[in-house]
């Protein structure tokens, strides 16, 4: 039920429950075929650095959880965080954005585990193709509109932490 209500405050599924399935659907599929379109690239020159990065960050992340370790996890990351990049060329992938990822994927993941299962500990080779393909679009999807609010804070000059500053400034101005 949270993830549900997490994402349709995300904005990735519609209020209204009699399109929530068809939404998913069609995202999922959308999001496949970006991974189609995308993902062969990856070992192009000119992805060089984008490749490079993501493939530094993602050992990185919650090295202490032994399911963020797992290869399955760690490709599919690889695949949602090299789609995200190609997809805003404005920005790319910067340092972090793994683990804006982290939250959806738990979450999401919490429906198709058992009540009783350690999310931590799980093994995610054992869940089928198509559940995994499931829970890395809905990820996708999440972490794209979260970014989406915030992605001038990681473009060329930074006009949303400029502009952020500037709020700053007018507050202490206002405040002495």
């Amino acid at each position: 039920m949270f993830n549900c209500i997490m994402a349709c405050n995300k904005g990735y599924l519609p209020s209204n429950i009699d399109r929530r399935e068809e939404t998913l659907k069609r995202k999922r599929t959308e999001y496949r075929n970006y991974i189609d379109q995308y993902y062969h690239n990856r070992n192009d020159t000119q992805f060089h650095a984008l490749f490079k990065q993501i493939h530094i960050d993602i050992p990185r992340m919650n090295p202490s959880v032994s399911l963020f370790q797992q290869k399955i996890v760690q490709e599919a990351f690889e695949r949602i965080l090299f789609t995200w990049g190609m997809r805003h060329p404005a920005s790319g992938y910067v340092q972090g954005i793994n683990d804006l990822v982290t939250p959806f994927f738990l979450v999401f993941l919490r429906d198709y585990m058992s009540v009783n299962d350690n999310l931590e500990n799980c093994d995610l080779s054992k869940l089928p193709h198509d559940k995994l393909a499931m829970l890395e679009a809905d990820c996708f999807w999440c972490v794209s509109k979260l970014l989406d609010g915030i992605q001038d804070n990681y473009t060329f000059a930074l006009p949303g932490i400029q502009r952020q500053i500037q709020l700053l400034e007018d507050l202490v101005k206002r405040v002495d």
